[in-house]
């Protein structure tokens, strides 16, 4: 039986316009030297999931005296509707980015000089601008702002900044408290893509509320401040001065940060005139958010969906931990595609052995011999968990109770996980220390090593970071010396040693700091 030919677009859309009264129809397309261009992208546009097109639907939303060209055009905007999402952003500007200032035009001549930037920035984007762009198109928001994460965070899940921002879109402390974001010592929602993506468009649509609907006043208080962008604003009008953005005066970065924006805007727009190659990016879910009921080991679930470890770190960057929070009801972001092997795990599968391990924070009172029958274990197997040469503990100290009488120091425990050196001639304890990113005082202690002396051959317990803590870290970090500022007190700050911190600097910790100086940290942002 021979099957009846399938009808191209193209063809379809011949045969609509030869139907359409008073319409000049040219010679069919075996006369022509080549079909018309417009009929050539539409045939071949392709279409994903549910986004194909109703052709039924196109013709009967077409008005009758509609031109052919503009027929054309809008069954091809149609077709490809949904298969770029460059596109779609650039169809969801809402900015007037005509007529711009100097200062955009040199911001976007230092991305054109720069094109790598873009293209790296972009491809680092692709887990999370789909989501974004989805969610600021529902809240109608200008989709320009899509774009801003690359000017707050080049879309780095773990970026953060000396004034404490961190995330995506660079929440401090005090406005993710505003906006309901959760902070705990399992969980910071601001590196939540999910959460944090909710807050700031919840706080953007508040600044341009607040602003009198100018979104240019809105962006730069979300940079600086409501408080310094109404100062300013009510400096100008004393002074009988337009209240524009360009007319304020505003802190330098927040002068730049709005032209780096429009600057973006006007690259991804043009970026074919201005001849920029821009990395292809489907508009189509990347991720799936799968519900957790209880806790989980997040290595477990990084195994059982077969997920990259830099990918899965950054998709669940607020994770503090290596286990999700003992407590309420939490999102794993899943690559669309895998995910399909997680929820068949948490329906066929014990909660009960999700996580190999728990986690236990000592308070007053309490006692190793106390820990150890309370989680029904042995106080060996919690001090060989925990690398305890005593049975000495501190309030507040963080304990690992493996569950089972494995000894959890043969696994990956929380971030860590132990593995073996087999000493060489030449070895110093100094020099592994080096190689492993370690100390010499925590070789001694994982060792039980009273001196620094080491022997060919003998074996070294090496306490290492897992795959998603190296995913995560390090971030270099240029920090700026304020009045009051210690070695101790900055130390404290971002969770390192003065040694560390005198090390990378060569400063000699004897010296006082002075306001002003810089200092080069390389921080763990998972620990702060």
């Amino acid at each position: 039986m021979i099957s009846a030919p399938k009808l191209s677009y193209a063809s379809i859309l011949l045969s609509i316009i030869a139907c359409i009264p008073g319409c000049k129809v040219g010679p069919p397309l075996d006369e022509q030297t080549s079909a018309p261009q417009a009929l050539i992208e539409l045939e071949q546009t392709s279409t994903t999931r549910s986004q194909s097109i109703d052709l039924q639907t196109a013709v009967k939303e077409i008005p009758p005296s509609l031109p052919i060209s503009a027929l054309s055009d809008q069954i091809k905007e149609s077709a490809q509707d949904h298969s770029d999402l460059l596109q779609r952003i650039r169809d969801g500007y809402q900015l007037d980015l005509e007529n711009l200032p100097v200062s955009v035009l040199d911001q976007r001549d230092w991305y054109l000089r720069n094109p790598k930037y873009i293209s790296t920035v972009l491809s680092r984007a692709k887990p999370f601008i789909h989501y974004v762009t989805e969610q600021l198109s529902t809240a109608g928001l200008p989709l320009e702002i899509v774009l801003l994460p690359i000017v707050e965070s080049t879309y780095d899940a773990f970026a953060y900044s000396p004034s404490h921002a961190a995330g995506l879109w660079q929440f401090i402390p005090t406005t993710a408290r505003r906006f309901g974001i959760d902070r705990n010592r399992w969980y910071d929602g601001r590196r939540d893509v999910v959460a944090s993506t909710d807050a700031a468009i919840a706080y953007l649509s508040y600044l341009h509320q607040r602003f009198d609907n100018d979104w240019l006043l809105a962006l730069a208080a979300y940079n600086s401040g409501e408080g310094t962008v109404g100062k300013a604003i009510r400096a100008n009008i004393k002074k009988g001065k337009p209240t524009d953005f360009w007319n304020l005066k505003l802190p330098k970065e927040t002068r730049n940060y709005v032209p780096k924006l429009l600057a973006l805007a006007v690259i991804i727009r043009d970026a074919g005139t201005l001849n920029v190659s821009l990395p292809e990016i489907k508009d189509e879910a990347y991720f799936d958010i799968i519900q957790i009921e209880k806790q989980i080991s997040l290595p477990k679930v990084r195994n059982i969906t077969d997920t990259d470890d830099w990918l899965f770190s950054q998709l669940n960057a607020g994770y503090r931990r290596s286990i999700t929070p003992p407590e309420g009801a939490y999102q794993i972001l899943i690559p669309s595609g895998k995910s399909a092997a997680l929820s068949t795990f948490i329906a066929t599968t014990d909660p009960k052995n999700w996580i190999p391990y728990t986690e236990y924070v000592v308070v007053s009172g309490d006692t190793l011999s106390e820990i150890a029958m309370r989680f029904d274990t042995q106080t060996e197997t919690v001090k060989n968990s925990n690398n305890l040469i005593n049975d000495r503990l501190k309030i507040g100290q963080l304990l690992i109770i493996s569950k089972g009488d494995g000894d959890a120091t043969t696994e990956k425990i929380g971030p860590y996980e132990i593995i073996n050196h087999k000493v060489v001639a030449g070895d110093t304890l100094s020099a592994l220390a080096n190689q492993y990113d370690s100390s010499v005082k925590e070789l001694r202690s994982l060792n039980a090593l009273r001196g620094g002396f080491i022997k060919v051959g003998q074996l070294l317990d090496i306490r290492m970071p897992t795959q998603s803590i190296k995913a995560s870290s390090l971030r270099k970090l240029s920090y700026k010396v304020r009045r009051g500022d210690s070695l101790y007190v900055i130390a404290k700050k971002f969770s390192l040693s003065i040694s560390d911190i005198t090390q990378w600097n060569s400063i000699n910790r004897e010296k006082f700091l002075q306001p002003g100086q810089r200092l080069t940290l390389y921080i763990n942002p998972r620990s702060i």
